[in-house]
C-alpha cells in the first residue's frame, strides 16, 4: 500500500526577504561590482521597519560606507578587504 503524500506548506518570503533579494540584485550587478558603488531607494511598498533593519545591518559591515540620498535612499560604497 502506498504511503500518503505529506503536503508541506510553502513558506512565503517575508517583506524583509523580498526587499533583501531586490537589493542583492542591485549590489551584485556587474556595473555596481565594477564601481563598488550603488544607490538604493526604499520602494513605497517596503515597510520602513525593514528599511531601518537593512540600514542597521549594513552599518555593522566592515568596508562599507553609507551616505544618505534624499529622504528614502542611500549610496553604498565598499572596498575589498586586503588579503
Amino acid at each position: 500500500m502506498a504511503k500518503p503524500v505529506k503536503k508541506t506548506a510553502v513558506r512565503q518570503p517575508s517583506s524583509y526577504e523580498l526587499m533583501g533579494a531586490r537589493i542583492q540584485k542591485l549590489i551584485n550587478s556587474p556595473k555596481a561590482q565594477q564601481a563598488r558603488d550603488v544607490t538604493i531607494h526604499r520602494l513605497p511598498d517596503e515597510p520602513e521597519a525593514d528599511w531601518a533593519r537593512f540600514l542597521e545591518e549594513v552599518a555593522e559591515a566592515e568596508n562599507v560606507k553609507i551616505d544618505p540620498v534624499g529622504s528614502d535612499g542611500v549610496r553604498l560604497t565598499w572596498t575589498l578587504p586586503a588579503e
